[in-house]
């Protein structure tokens, strides 16, 4: 089998699928601004503002696989350190009272159905376990939130897919090599794949590289999985919206302070060490530009210090760019891509591919091999939506 796309959610898949017995190869172009490498880590289903079921359950299934993937890994001899996961709390914030339209129906949606593991605390409250913290209206406290670091996930993903035996290649998929001719594997499949096409892809051409061969292929390119669709003939309508994040660092030590999540406005994520993140910009005119602008280092440092003064001393350490892959209706892309038989695709998490991305991976390997799944992929989810 083979992966295009060697972020987050392509290195669970690959993981997912050879502790399944699969042979795997990774393809990886390593394109800079991958979201992977930015995003924020925050993981709080019980505060994700849907009303969908279907997202309800997609998100509440990403928070719980956390700790036992993790615990996998650790079983696989990998040090999960440099994941930065933890359980660090959220607090969910109205501003002002002029906002009491926007977080009042939200504040009463999240606690009636978080079963007691969301509930609301006075803005003293909220100083004591963010002393930065400036005057609030409301806040909802979630203690059960925990934040992960991409960077450091996706690193220790890699080496427990490494040391099973996943083949990793560098460069850009750039092309299938179909075989028209192929036979439905299944009674079902012909009555429903088959009806349209029987393309099975048995070769992946590489940029520089010699064609891999596969028995079945999956998209996890992010941002840039639109460029695959053509070369698969199926609209896959993901474009980058660009988020930067800027970190800061402090003199005390942060690694207790929960995440802040403003309603209206930028979250700040603690780290321990002294370091805060917040972020993060949203730009969808942006392109696959992945440089730091002076724009969006003032909006961010403006609505950091207007949340938290108490971090006007703090110092500048970095800003990362991550281009969020985006689906026109700002829900993921997950399951077979129309017209082919042994092709996949897992992408278009936008801003909750940290949170979604390791879950969705899981369910989609369970798919890809015909296992029983944890949760159906939901028909929202599904490629055909777009043809």
């Amino acid at each position: 089998m083979a992966i295009a796309g060697g972020g987050l959610v392509g290195l669970s898949l690959a993981y997912e699928l050879v502790c399944r017995g699969a042979q795997v190869t990774l393809i990886d172009a390593g394109h800079p601004g991958r979201a992977t490498d930015a995003g924020a880590g925050i993981l709080a289903p019980d505060t994700h503002p849907t009303t969908e079921r279907f997202w309800w359950e997609l998100t509440h299934g990403a928070g719980d696989h956390y700790p036992l993937l993790l615990d996998r890994l650790r079983r696989d001899g990998v040090d999960t350190e440099p994941s930065g996961y933890a359980r660090c709390g959220l607090l969910s914030i109205g501003l002002r009272e002029s906002e009491e339209s926007w977080f009042g129906p939200f504040a009463e949606r999240v606690i009636s159905r978080a079963d007691g593991r969301v509930r609301e605390i006075t803005p003293d409250d909220a100083v004591a376990l963010f002393p930065p913290l400036g005057t609030v209206h409301r806040v909802l406290h979630y203690p059960d939130a925990c934040r992960i670091d991409g960077r450091g996930m996706a690193g220790a993903l890699r080496q427990a897919a490494a040391a099973r035996g996943v083949r990793f290649i560098s460069g850009t998929v750039c092309g299938v090599r179909p075989d028209l001719h192929a036979e439905p594997s299944s009674q079902a499949e012909s009555s429903s794949q088959a009806e349209s096409s029987s393309r099975t892809v048995q070769r992946v051409d590489v940029d520089g590289q010699d064609e891999v061969r596969c028995g079945a292929l999956a998209v996890a390119g992010g941002a840039w999985s639109a460029s695959m669709g053509e070369w698969l003939g199926c609209a896959l309508p993901m474009f980058p919206t660009k988020g930067q994040i800027v970190h800061l660092g402090i003199t005390k030590e942060s690694g207790e302070w929960p995440i802040l999540q403003p309603l209206l406005t930028h979250y700040l994520v603690p780290w321990p060490g002294g370091r805060v993140a917040c972020g993060g910009t949203f730009e969808p005119s942006a392109g696959f530009s992945a440089t730091v602008t002076a724009a969006g280092l003032h909006e961010l440092l403006r609505e950091c210090l207007m949340v938290a003064p108490g971090l006007a001393e703090a110092t500048y350490l970095e800003t990362r760019v991550g281009l969020r892959p985006t689906s026109p209706d700002d829900r993921p892309v997950l399951g077979p891509v129309p017209g082919w038989r042994n092709v996949w695709v897992a992408t278009g998490h936008g801003a909750n591919g940290l949170l979604l991305g390791p879950y969705s991976a899981k369910l989609l390997a369970q798919q890809m091999l015909g296992e029983p799944m944890e949760l159906p992929i939901a028909v929202e989810l599904d490629p055909s939506r777009f043809t």
